[in-house]
């Protein structure tokens, strides 16, 4: 077995260096040959990118703590180097398919570029690339383990990851990446623990799959410890025959994290113009410091009463109704503190709509500081009864100190 294997659309040799490449189509059998890693280097002056339409590889790929394989998608930069392209770099790699995916109405079906199994000791670095199917480009499966990922930019794809049913990942990194015109959203993970998200501009440049193909930019369906630091999100609304899902309901949201995911955090992040949510939060126990959201239908969805739920210096504005739904800054289920807080209504939604969530129906929001403005039009609470706690907070410019009780018909002072 060789350490290292360096392959290139225009090799044709045994891929020990870059004076004698393989060719990138030997991309399974260098994966299963090399101890240390493998390198898909692309020449400085290349202007086309090499294209694919099936599955590359399925590969079983483990390096150790201390020996970490490396998969690095890049340009060659010397004899025996590569480097990752930036994201505005013409890509490397396109999926072969006709038509290319629209505006609206896209066809995000087929292969992933690539499937890991049971993932350990990870690296994957690049590409630059167009076009991918809702699996993902890369695609994990089993159980998963110290994985990173970096310098991931992706255009038209209906996923950049995405994970099998029942794998599960721990320590995994994601950072310093992007999608533009992401049909299902960059990232779905069914089972994943001690995970970080950073530095990542995920746009889905207003492209509607419709009531049935619905974007979640990152979704995780079960597991604890998640950091999002620094992730920007915008622009996606499914409203096309939302019907066909069996109701009205818009759908498009930023960050999903579904009833079994506990102890999430959020620095940084910011969410624009989703048909739903900005931030869909069943997860049991939230953080959010510095972030934002303006023009989603809700800005961040608290479904639990967990009273570690907390928002610092989060400014919510603008929320955005739809054709029969509702908006709001806050969708409580539970109940949440937020602390120096800047909530911002327009006509036709509510600063914070109270709901059914999943583990009490008693909902209250407490609000220590910070401001609510509700002149430009909107209500200060709607929906299910709640109560909303209001400790120096200025209301519409005034200081108030009380307690706003919602019988979920109207508002009584306290």
């Amino acid at each position: 077995m060789v350490q290292t294997l360096y392959l290139s659309p225009e090799g044709g040799g045994s891929g020990t260096s870059w004076d004698d490449p393989a060719p990138l189509s030997q991309l399974a059998t260098a994966l299963d040959q090399a101890s240390d890693g493998v390198l898909v280097g692309f020449p400085p002056n290349r202007d086309s990118p090499w294209f694919w339409d099936d599955t590359q590889a399925e590969a079983l790929i483990a390096g150790t703590a201390d020996r970490r394989f490396q998969l690095v998608f890049g340009q060659r930069v010397n004899s025996n180097g590569v480097e990752p392209a930036p994201r505005g770099h013409p890509p490397l790699l396109r999926r072969r398919r006709q038509p290319f995916p629209t505006q609206t109405r896209p066809d995000p079906t087929g292969k992933p570029f690539m499937v890991l199994k049971d993932p350990t000791y990870i690296d994957v670095s690049g590409p630059v690339y167009e076009g991918s199917g809702a699996q993902g480009m890369f695609r994990l499966s089993g159980d998963g383990n110290s994985l990173g990922f970096t310098g991931l930019h992706a255009r038209m794809a209906g996923r950049v990851l995405d994970t099998e049913p029942g794998t599960r990942l721990t320590d995994l990194t994601i950072r310093d990446s992007s999608g533009y015109g992401l049909i299902r959203g960059f990232g779905r993970f069914h089972d994943l623990s001690d995970a970080r998200f950073e530095r990542l501009d995920l746009d889905a440049a207003g492209i509607d799959g419709g009531g049935t193909r619905v974007c979640q930019m990152i979704a995780v369906g079960k597991g604890q410890n998640l950091v999002f630091d620094g992730v920007h999100m915008r622009r996606a609304a499914n409203l096309l025959d939302v019907e066909e899902r069996g109701s009205t309901y818009v759908q498009g949201d930023g960050v999903v994290l579904e009833e079994e995911t506990s102890n999430a955090t959020f620095i940084d992040c910011h969410a624009r113009d989703f048909g739903d949510a900005g931030f869909d939060m069943k997860c049991d126990g939230i953080r959010f410091e510095r972030c934002s959201v303006a023009g989603c239908k809700y800005g961040v969805r608290v479904w639990r009463d967990n009273p570690a739920n907390e928002l610092l210096l989060c400014h919510i504005s603008a929320p955005h109704p739809r054709p029969q739904n509702s908006a709001a800054c806050i969708w409580l289920g539970g109940q949440v503190t937020m602390r120096d807080c800047v909530l911002h209504t327009l006509p036709d939604s509510a600063a914070i709509r109270f709901g059914k969530g999943h583990d009490t129906e008693t909902r209250v929001a407490t609000m220590i500081g910070g401001s609510i403005d509700t002149s430009a039009g909107g209500a200060l609470l709607a929906g299910e009864p709640g109560t909303l706690v209001l400790q120096n907070v200025r209301l519409n410019g005034e200081p108030v100190t009380g307690e706003a009780i919602w019988t979920g018909a109207g508002l009584e002072w306290r």
